[in-house]
């Protein structure tokens, strides 16, 4: 399903990016969870279990969770956590102008939001679709600004059926506290880093953003900077600009070491770098990751 728009939802933080079954053990693509299977959000606080009637995947290559109907193989839910608070999240589902799908599919709503226990829910129309297919969409928030949001786009006369899996898993979901630790308690940052490019953008009001810190890192253990921001390091004037060296990482766990060995210099360059609800801060400033694709 592609990227949702209107003012139904801003920047969806897919809930299956920090999932974990009850033991802890990290979700597996393509694994399939049966019925009575607990799962745990850390990073939501959420825990809930797998429902009667249903099973849960992460399709491999995606990351986007699902609930899919062991009878019905056309009924599925899909499974979105965000940060947001009820009443903004109501707001916007009332005010919104729709939620555009693909091929020209919308789903509208055609219900007012109203309250379902501790949920909100509302009823969805699907304009231009082939099938007489109808929506349906709850939420649940916490008071840390935690949402669950679940929603299911069926054939009509199927939407009964699945509606009730769908409450059924979210009358199982418990939103307590969120935890990072147990998200990256076994992090290792030697792997992290290792074949990574990291960036940095700093925006100034009168400028158009743009990278300002680079750093090139590859599995062999060597590295190219280009560094204009001071605060990277200890050292700012001799890092400045095009350099080189050799890289090592220390630390297991949220947060760990960077050290850069640069050319010429005498003594490495430690830099020190956390996780922060899966985004990167190097020296409490914040880094783009992607792949390295120059590393020989």
């Amino acid at each position: 399903m592609k990227q949702l728009v209107g003012k139904f939802s801003i920047f969806f933080f897919l809930l299956i990016l920090c999932l974990t079954v009850e033991a802890q053990e990290p979700l597996r693509p393509g694994f399939i969870y049966q019925p009575g299977d607990t799962i745990h959000a850390p990073r939501f606080g959420l825990i809930s279990v797998i429902p009667e009637g249903w099973a849960g995947v992460l399709p491999r290559d995606t990351e986007m969770f699902l609930l899919m109907s062991r009878t019905n193989p056309e009924s599925s839910i899909y499974a979105f956590g965000f940060e947001d608070t009820r009443e903004e999240l109501q707001k916007r589902w009332t005010d919104g102008p729709g939620l555009e799908v693909e091929n020209n599919i919308k789903l509208v709503r055609s219900s007012e939001v109203f309250e379902r226990d501790e949920a909100i829910a509302v009823d969805l129309t699907v304009e231009n679709s082939t099938n007489s297919a109808k929506g349906y969409m709850e939420a649940k928030c916490s008071e840390y600004n935690k949402c669950l949001v679940l929603l299911l786009i069926t054939r009509e006369s199927f939407l009964e059926d699945t509606k009730n899996g769908l409450k059924q898993f979210m009358d199982n979901t418990i939103l307590s506290e969120p935890t990072l630790g147990e998200m990256y308690e076994n992090f290792e940052w030697s792997e992290f880093f290792g074949g990574k490019y990291l960036a940095t953008r700093q925006i100034n009001p009168y400028e158009k953003a743009r990278r300002n810190n680079q750093l090139w890192l590859c599995p062999d253990g060597t590295f190219k900077s280009y560094i204009k921001i001071k605060g990277f390091a200890e050292v700012p004037k001799k890092i400045l600009g095009d350099r080189s060296g050799t890289w090592e990482a220390d630390g297991k766990g949220p947060q760990g070491i960077l050290r850069l060995y640069f050319k010429k210099l005498d003594q490495p360059v430690e830099v020190p770098a956390e996780l922060r609800e899966d985004q990167l801060f190097i020296n409490d400033i914040r880094y783009y990751v992607m792949q390295n694709s120059s590393c020989k």
